[in-house]
């Protein structure tokens, strides 16, 4: 994030101790944030060849209960740093706010969330929060309710951007980027049911697959200059478009009759996915597409797919994705290469759960008896059946039971036994060996260089295994009161997330926890999020 030092500065003198902020929030991601995959969805792009014209870029439209006793440290309405800062939603007496808040805690800046938490949303923080910490994006109006008739107010669905800059001078400024509605809705999927002429394709099920899908579909790029979104200004159903935060220009990168229920970046910023429908509920399945970030190229990935609930990118152009059943469970999990189109089998069978190192060169799949791990080989795809020493640990919970390791001693990863708290190494020989670590919550640092594990305190370990310190828990609380970690980027401490919305800090130069926030928003977008 870019600093103003000298417009802050003339905000806090004019505004001096008068000035009023707030506080703080939870998250995931593999590095600085958590275990949790990343992901978002999409628009329905239709294939254009490499050779293609791109669509002519358009100009934006110019429109007029806490667990303890414990009280949070009194927090100054200022931010102490130039960043990294720890963004999240809280809940407050006048509504939901925002939060930036410095990584150690003791600075911040809030402002109120300019939508409604109940309203539909995308599931994550960082879909609308620019990963720069310049910008946050956010929709007003309405496109009337899913499974039902349009509303009075459903034609002023409008897609706008808060300015952090403004946000942190304490103004709010917004600006419009554009209307999301085409001129005739909701006829237009009168219009549009009649030209498909598909049997089991209605109005009302575009209609009910727009409406559920167009506040889904938004997400920025990585490096936080562009922001992906669906809209349908220009045709009879949701295409996939791009506002560059910089011009301001609007760029359409597809045009096909189905309706775009997600989006999702590769991390390197040079393709963007989207998963499209033509109905939503119960069986409905996804075609998904890659189409290039200068709109020259879209390649169709995956047809008919029941995807589950987003990708997990093992590097730039490779993904892991699955179908999802209520009766089979989660199978047929598959790579996909967004560059050239292939995509490679993984597993056939249901599984409990998976998880790549973070090289991306190792795979783990817990079947779902959960007795049994298959250690994958990516670059071979060569599997090794690991016979475990009793069932592995319940996964889904917030708290991750299966983690990625550094890989220096060949510890690729650590899980935990269903019988107890103990910890066991696997390697990627297919041996697992106790680990001496009985805890309620081990974490992996982002330098991979240093790990915590949490039951009667919290101690501290380098990557060799040597516990270097030992902190005591927050008074009142035990081990079982925590469900996330976040650490800070530079791995020199970490944010608590408890069951009960609270959110501490532990700073590891000083050793103490410290409650900074009581009130971490209920619902809305999930994660607490670094922004730079």
């Amino acid at each position: 994030m870019k600093l103003r030092p000298f417009l802050l500065m003339l905000c806090i003198i004019i505004l001096g101790d008068a000035c009023s902020i707030n506080s703080l929030p939870p998250t995931t991601g593999p590095a600085a944030i958590s275990p949790a995959a990343t992901l978002t969805v999409g628009a329905p792009p239709t294939p254009v060849p490499a050779t293609a014209v791109p669509f002519p870029t358009i100009q934006p439209a110019t429109l007029p209960p806490s667990v303890t006793t414990l009280t949070p440290a009194a927090v100054p309405s200022r931010l102490d740093t130039s960043g990294p800062y720890l963004a999240y939603l809280r809940d407050a007496a006048k509504g939901p706010e925002i939060v930036l808040m410095d990584a150690n805690g003791k600075g911040e800046l809030s402002a109120p969330f300019p939508m409604d938490l109940n309203s539909s949303l995308p599931p994550l923080l960082s879909n609308l929060l620019s990963s720069d910490g310049d910008w946050l994006a956010f929709y007003t109006g309405s496109a009337g309710p899913a499974f039902g008739q349009p509303g009075p107010d459903a034609s002023d669905l409008t897609l706008k951007l808060m300015d952090l800059y403004s946000f942190k001078m304490l103004t709010g400024d917004s600006q419009v980027i554009t209307r999301l509605l085409s001129a005739d809705y909701p006829a237009n999927f009168v219009t549009a049911a009649t030209q498909l002429g598909m049997p089991d394709v209605s109005a009302q099920s575009l209609r009910d697959s727009f409406v559920a899908g167009i506040t889904q579909s938004i997400a920025w790029s990585p490096d936080g200059t562009q922001l992906a979104f669906a809209g349908q200004m220009d045709g009879l159903s949701s295409d996939l478009y791009l506002y560059d935060a910089g011009s301001q220009a609007i760029q359409r990168l597809s045009s096909g009759p189905q309706e775009v229920e997600w989006i999702d970046w590769s991390p390197d910023g040079k393709w963007i996915l989207d998963g499209s429908v033509y109905f939503v509920g119960e069986g409905m399945t996804y075609d998904v597409y890659a189409t290039s970030r200068d709109g020259k190229v879209t390649r169709k990935l995956l047809s008919d797919y029941r995807m589950g609930p987003g990708v997990t990118w093992l590097n730039g152009s490779e993904f892991l994705t699955y179908q999802s059943e209520n009766g089979p469970g989660n199978h047929g999990l598959v790579r996909v290469n967004v560059e050239t189109g292939r995509v490679d089998k993984i597993w056939d069978a249901s599984f409990s759960t998976f998880l790549p190192d973070p090289q991306g060169d190792w795979l783990v799949v817990l079947a779902q008896s959960r007795d049994e791990m298959t250690l994958v080989n990516l670059a071979t795809l060569k599997q090794t059946v690991v016979t475990l020493p009793g069932p592995a640990h319940t996964y889904g919970s917030a708290v991750s039971d299966l983690i990625a390791m550094d890989p220096g001693a060949d510890r690729h990863f650590i899980f935990r036994q269903n019988t107890g708290v103990d910890w066991y190494y696997l390697s990627t020989s297919g041996a697992s060996t106790d680990s001496g670590i009985n805890a309620d919550l081990v974490s992996i640092a982002p330098d991979q260089q240093h790990w915590i594990v949490m039951k009667n305190d919290i101690q501290l370990f380098s990557n060799t295994g040597t516990r270097t310190k030992i902190f005591a828990l927050p008074s009142g609380m035990q081990a079982g009161d925590f469900q996330s970690i976040i650490w800070r980027p530079d791995s020199s401490g970490l944010f608590l997330v408890s069951t009960s919305s609270q959110l501490f800090a532990l700073d590891f130069s000083i050793g103490e926890c410290e409650l900074v926030e009581q009130h971490l928003a209920a619902s809305g977008p999930a994660g607490l999020i670094w922004v730079h």
